[in-house]
């Protein structure tokens, strides 16, 4: 029988199960849970896409802050870390009996076993939690100080991620570009049926990034795992970039109205006995390419996107300056709106059959980087209506009588000379 002589740790444990996995709860020593768990940041393997880990970088100076913390006569850490026990740090799942971590089960009770000293478990959330411990000063007085532990056991480094992204994606201390690419961060382990519209809009941001003969969008997708540089062999130019969260809400927009609704729908099925995209057909959603997506004609959506944004390159992105805002944020944003705008319209949905370039050459004299336009929601209303009233996707008497006059004289070719003391209008 183990004890405690014979192994580095034998903890008493809660199993708890739910349907992604049965976990168990343990509360270990700091100290000693220092000694065994690592954190892996997510980054980049090659230049394929391919990537490993599923934590943020560590922040020093958060550490040394949550440190002090620690030493204060009110630390209370109740929320559990979450870990995923016999994953190594060369991203594989050990298969060595020796320093493998087990649960034990006795009349109905269960242990923790940690056979050795030796860094066997990824933490998937609170690293933070936990590295700040090796910046208190007095480590005796807290080393028998216990944290509330979650394990997983031989979770893959994707589902990892997963939860990570899941547990993180509506806090905004989480980079939400970051959860996104973690919380898609397995879909090359599903298959495609399985895709909700996010999984689906990180697949394809992925790749409107990294294709670089036909992408309009090559290295201009920010990424936020560790050396992103992989992904690009001769090096990463210097120009224009947006954030991978405003790619994906932007594909998903075309696709469904609220994607959390349809990931939870979908979610009501597991990935390998029955989960497809079938299960969101019933739900009324007037999302332009929404059969599309459901139908799995994935390469027609990429193709469709392609071919409007290569029009909006030629028409707008090649010849705007840096101070444009037609190549930031708001502009994207505004451009996927125009491009829901253009399906919505178009009986035909078929890449060949939509000319995209006509629609978007009539706006190609428009100077966005007037003052009438700004980094915010307004400014993306407002290039939004520009666009759609030059191509004659929005009516006249769709804007306020109060604002037209500055729209006129941007579409004639004018400086608005708009000051900043009426932008406080809302569209």
């Amino acid at each position: 029988m183990d004890n405690k002589t014979e192994n580095f740790l034998v903890l008493p444990a809660l199993k708890v199960h739910q349907p992604l996995s049965d976990f168990y709860v343990v509360s270990i020593p700091a100290q000693k849970l220092l000694k065994v768990a690592f954190s892996e940041p997510l980054k980049y393997v090659d230049n394929t896409g391919r990537v490993q880990g599923s934590q943020r970088p560590e922040n020093e100076r958060r550490l040394k802050e949550i440190a002090k913390y620690i030493e204060s006569v009110e630390m209370a850490f109740p929320n559990s870390i979450i870990l995923a026990a016999n994953y190594t740090q060369l991203g594989s799942i050990s298969k060595d009996d020796a320093v493998r971590w087990r649960i034990v089960e006795e009349n109905g009770s269960f242990k923790l076993i940690i056979p050795k000293e030796v860094l066997l478990a990824a933490v998937i959330d609170g690293q933070h939690r936990l590295k700040a411990f090796r910046y208190i000063e007095d480590k005796v007085k807290y080393e028998d100080l216990d944290l509330v532990c979650s394990i997983y056991f031989d979770l893959p480094n994707s589902y990892q991620a997963f939860l990570f992204a899941t547990i993180n994606t509506n806090q905004q201390k989480v980079d939400r570009s970051l959860a996104l690419e973690q919380f898609g961060y397995n879909v090359d382990d599903e298959p495609e049926k399985a895709w909700t519209p996010e999984k689906f809009a990180v697949f394809l941001s992925r790749k409107l990034n990294v294709d670089k003969e036909i992408s309009p969008f090559y290295q201009h997708i920010k990424v936020t795992p560790l050396e992103a540089d992989k992904l690009f062999e001769e090096g990463r130019i210097k120009t224009w970039v947006i954030s991978t969260a405003t790619i994906v809400d932007g594909i998903c927009s075309l696709i469904t109205s609220n994607p959390k609704r349809d990931r939870i729908l979908m979610q009501k099925a597991n990935i390998f006995s029955g989960r497809n995209r079938e299960m969101i057909s019933d739900v009324k959603d007037a999302s332009p390419i929404r059969n599309l997506f459901i139908t799995q004609q994935d390469k027609t959506i990429y193709d469709i996107l392609l071919n409007y944004f290569e029009a909006a390159n030629k028409a707008l992105w090649s010849k705007a300056s840096a101070k444009s805002y037609i190549v930031k944020t708001v502009g994207i944003q505004a451009l996927f709106d125009i491009l829901k705008m253009i399906l919505a319209k178009n009986k035909s949905i078929e890449p060949q059959a939509l000319d995209f370039e006509s629609y978007l050459s009539k706006v190609s004299d428009i100077d966005f980087s007037d003052k009438f336009y700004q980094a915010s929601g307004i400014g993306r209303s407002r290039i939004k209506n520009t666009i759609g009233l030059k191509i004659g996707l929005i009516e006249r008497d769709k804007i306020k009588r109060k604002d037209i006059q500055y729209y006129d004289e941007i579409i004639s070719g004018k400086n608005t000379n708009i000051q900043s003391d009426k932008w406080y209008w809302e569209d």
